[in-house]
């Protein structure tokens, strides 16, 4: 009963705009390292005709896609309150090493593309396939594929699959992290 109360609880508290930054920091080093892959995967693709020459340039949308794709996560484990403050914090850590005038362009930016992002997910009806077809639409895959899905421009339904399935990498668990961690989003950790 003790335990089910949370008084005995185990969970390391952890202040939101240290979470934040953990956040931030874990998945821009998978986004670096993921790109990788990505990048190849997209290159050296058998169902697309021509290779679309993906280069390491190109890694900011990949970038963007990540976080907006993770933030959406953001109001399934928190509440609206919850998530606007974490939504801050990630925000000013994301771009943290620009100087002001360019962080708030910055951020103005990522906010343009999150109504882009909002408009494909109540098209595509889930993250992942949001995220994949952003990914699409961005890296102007339709120009590379056949002539049939390039005239009907949808993805190739083998390449789209194989992309989602390598997105599904790069979303935060906030399962996980919430069965280990406690989000305080008061001054004071008691």
């Amino acid at each position: 009963m003790i335990k089910f109360l949370g008084l005995l609880s185990k969970k390391k508290k952890v202040k939101a705009n240290l979470a934040s930054a953990i956040y931030v920091n874990l998945l821009n080093n998978v986004i670096e390292v993921g790109f990788l892959e990505i990048k190849d995967f997209i290159n050296n693709n058998n169902n697309l005709e021509d290779k679309p020459s993906i280069t390491n340039q190109h890694s900011n949308w990949f970038r963007s896609i990540v976080f907006l794709g993770n933030m959406r996560n953001l109001d399934d484990f928190f509440e609206e309150n919850e998530s606007v403050i974490l939504r801050g914090f990630i925000l000013e850590e994301m771009h943290k090493d620009l100087v002001d005038s360019d962080q708030a362009l910055a951020i103005e930016r990522f906010l343009d593309y999150e109504n882009y992002f909002a408009e494909l997910l109540v098209e595509k009806g889930d993250v992942i396939n949001a995220m994949a077809y952003a990914i699409f639409e961005k890296y102007n895959i339709n120009q590379y594929q056949g002539d049939l899905f390039k005239r009907k421009n949808k993805p190739n339904p083998i390449f789209y699959n194989e992309l989602k399935n390598l997105l599904k990498h790069f979303i935060w668990n906030w399962q996980e992290y919430l069965d280990k961690n406690k989000i305080v989003f008061s001054e004071k950790i008691v």
